[in-house]
């Protein structure tokens, strides 16, 4: 999951996106212009929003080794749709806020977020949660490409410089992941699975940061289209799935998760609470929160951790273990990210040119 409003030109003063959400800069707030400042204090509400965001950033990194903790005890399709479900509900009070002029686009963009979702955690039956997620950083590349595809954006190597650093940063971390290291943890399935959790969460982002611009007052409404859109989908596709909920002996319910004595079980139940209610419903809450004091480039340096934070977590709770390429790996694609909040004008690339 990276955050991709540098690459739209045309987002109106006064507002700010990330991640797929987007705000309005409060009236009267005028430190988020003063981010050169590092004196700042702790008690400040611009230190406040950088270190809400950087915790919403750890949060997110537990997404990834608990959904395969999910994955070992119930289908990938009965924990996403019940993770969705809880975010759901938990979102439902700003459904109806939302514009209907704004509902057609908001109905698409929550089927690509599906898609990312359900990628993702069909990636983790079978391969490692730090690759999932570095992996998934590559959408850094998805929302350029659809800027020149459907903005018809220049992204000549003089135009955009850092779209092209990015990319090669990124095709170079995957390669190193892939293909160094001897072992491969996982599978080349779950591996292109994981690419397709980034065309998904890309997509969405662009297409969010679309529908928001000149858009006041809509991000939370927004994201509960998505998140809803999201249950429904992930809800029929576990109605479906013949490991799911319907055809299997144990069939599986939210009351059988609750009442299993098993103690696998009912790890499976508190991540499922801890997904939905933390890291999918008030995760998002925090971003919106954050956003309205922060530059969009600063968050997205904030943010770019997630991958990192994902990995610690996975040799805590699996006790992965990792070998040299996915140190390197993960490095390459976690400075890609950060070389996508660069701009032209920035003093490596004008340095570079020797202008």
């Amino acid at each position: 999951m990276i955050f991709y409003d540098d690459v739209i030109s045309d987002v109106p003063d006064g507002v700010v996106c990330a991640r797929g959400v987007c705000v309005f800069i409060e009236d009267g707030d005028d430190e988020i212009t003063n981010t050169a400042n590092p004196q700042s204090p702790l008690s400040s509400p611009l230190a406040k929003a950088r270190l809400t965001l950087f915790f919403s950033s750890v949060l997110y990194g537990t997404n990834f080794p608990l959904g395969a903790l999910m994955n070992d005890s119930l289908p990938a399709s009965a924990a996403t749709s019940s993770r969705m479900v809880l975010a759901a509900v938990a979102l439902s009070p700003f459904l109806p806020r939302l514009k209907p002029s704004m509902a057609p686009l908001a109905l698409l963009c929550g089927c690509f977020t599906a898609t990312g979702y359900i990628a993702q955690s069909l990636a983790l039956v079978d391969t490692s949660p730090s690759t999932v997620s570095f992996l998934g950083a590559l959408t850094v590349v998805v929302c350029p490409v659809l800027e020149a595809i459907v903005n018809k954006r220049k992204l000549g190597l003089q135009d955009a410089p850092q779209v092209w650093l990015a990319a090669a940063l990124c095709i170079s971390g995957v390669g190193v992941l892939e293909l160094a290291g001897g072992e491969v943890t996982g599978s080349y399935k779950g591996d292109a699975l994981a690419l397709l959790q980034a065309v998904g969460f890309g997509t969405s982002f662009f297409l969010t940061e679309k529908l928001m611009r000149g858009t006041e007052g809509m991000a939370l409404p927004v994201t509960a289209v998505q998140v809803s859109v999201t249950a429904f989908i992930c809800a029929i596709w576990s109605a479906l799935d013949p490991s799911g909920w319907l055809f299997t002996d144990n069939n599986f319910t939210l009351n059988k998760i609750m009442l299993d004595p098993d103690p696998v079980m009912k790890t499976a139940f508190y991540a499922v609470l801890w997904t939905g209610f933390i890291t999918t419903a008030f995760n998002r809450l925090l971003e919106t929160l954050s956003l309205s004091k922060l530059t969009s480039a600063e968050a997205a340096v904030i943010l770019s951790t997630e991958p990192l934070f994902a990995a610690l977590f996975g040799s805590v709770f699996l006790k992965e273990t990792f070998g040299w390429n996915d140190y390197v790996g993960g490095a390459l694609i976690v400075s890609a990210c950060l070389a996508n909040t660069l701009t032209k004008d920035s003093k490596v690339f004008v340095s570079l040119s020797g202008k």
